[in-house]
């Protein structure tokens, strides 16, 4: 039987550093294992999406947050930053979690082994 689980890869060593890779920043683009990743800050919330709009497939690069809403710089498409839906698409989202040992996101997928 298969079973849901979440793969979790550590981005950054602490919340300060992800801080600071922002800059004065309220989107970057991050790369790793998982592909890319376009990262969002909102005040002292973080966000990961994966770094395509659904609407053509384009990157969000220089997309910007608006109202709780990440806003594609293609067509305008603005999607919700706490559950990536929107214009009746969504964005892949990944959850972020903070832990004494870093910072880290998670990829939702399927195991045999639980």
């Amino acid at each position: 039987m298969f079973n849901r689980i979440i793969k979790w890869q550590k981005i950054f060593e602490t919340k300060e550093a992800l801080i600071e890779y922002f800059g004065t920043k309220q989107t970057v683009l991050f790369k790793n294992t998982f592909g890319e990743i376009m990262l969002a800050r909102a005040g002292e919330n973080f966000y990961a999406f994966e770094n395509k709009c659904p609407h053509q497939n384009k990157s969000l690069v220089g997309c910007v947050i608006d109202e709780g809403m990440i806003v594609c710089p293609w067509h305008k498409y603005a999607f919700s930053c706490e559950t990536g839906r929107g214009h009746a698409l969504y964005l892949e989202k990944y959850p972020i979690k903070f832990e004494d040992d870093g910072v880290f996101i998670g990829k939702e997928g399927w195991s045999l082994f639980g």
